[in-house]
């Protein structure tokens, strides 16, 4: 119990060693956090972002990429306006 108490106290002293250095040093913080993320880290949050944004979509809302707003030669105004 006492070895987890100083375990955490020395992980607290070290945290505020550092921000003290990134007070002092603003470069220091991003040297440390200012790395780019993985690029398949990056695919994978887009691809899981973009596949919620669908899912959550209506049905009507989700485009029909065989039908157009106008499908006979009587196009209408209306209709292409409102996709606008």
């Amino acid at each position: 119990m006492i070895d987890c108490i100083a375990l955490a106290r020395i992980i607290q002293l070290e945290n505020d060693a550092r921000q003290a250095q990134w007070r002092r040093n603003e470069d220091a913080f991003y040297q440390e956090y200012g790395r780019d993320p993985w690029a398949l880290f990056t695919w994978f949050a887009n691809a899981l972002d973009a596949g919620y944004a669908w899912f959550k979509t209506k049905k009507a809302d989700r485009p029909d990429i065989g039908r157009s707003a106008c499908d006979g030669d009587d196009c209408c105004g209306q209709a292409a306006s409102a996709r606008i």
